[in-house]
This record gives structure tokens, sequence and C-alpha cells, in this order.
């Protein structure tokens, strides 16, 4: 894909979260960005992670009769502990950290 596409594709996904933003207002707007992280955070208790880990270990296992995995089951487990400690910072401290320090590219 090129670099252009990539930008057009953005440009379209900045203008489509820009019309929900200004459908909705900043409140609601800024609501809502908070739900969307908070409900994925609530399901990230320790219960749940370890839960998905099992899970995802077991699945591995049928998935190598089938041929070499895209991801193995390591690193999405690595994926499902790394959201679980990112989850213990505020939903704001990590779309400043977003803002200034994540690379969009």
């Amino acid at each position: 894909m090129s670099r252009k596409t990539n930008y057009s594709q953005y440009q379209t996904a900045i203008t489509a979260i820009t019309a929900v933003e200004n459908k909705y207002g900043l409140i609601l707007f800024r609501m809502g960005l908070t739900h969307l992280v908070d409900v994925g955070v609530r399901h990230l208790t320790d219960e749940n992670v370890e839960a998905s880990i099992k899970q995802i270990l077991a699945d591995g296992e049928a998935d190598k009769a089938k041929g070499t995995p895209v991801m193995t089951p390591e690193f999405q487990c690595d994926i499902v502990r790394c959201a679980a400690e990112l989850a213990k910072f505020t939903i704001w401290e990590l779309f400043a950290y977003i803002k200034k320090h994540v690379v969009v590219a």
C-alpha cells in the first residue's frame, strides 16, 4: 500500500471521527472515548487475563496442527499481559501519553 493511500485512508478516518464529534458535541464525544476504553479496561481483570491466556495457549496447540500461525500464542499472551498493565493507568493518562509519544505513521 502506498504512502499516499495510507494518508488518504487516514484523512477519511479523521473526517469521519470529526463528524462523530460534531454530531455529539465535545463533551459527549470525550465521554464516548472514555467509555470505549473503559469497557475494554473493565474486561482486563486478573481472572479474565488468566482465562484469556489459557484459552490462547489451548487454541494455539490446535492451530499448530493447521500450520504456522501469523502470531504465536506466546506473542498473543504478551499482548494481553501488556494491555492488562496499561489498564492500571487512567484513560486520560493513556490518551496524553499517546498524544505525545506514539507516532502514527
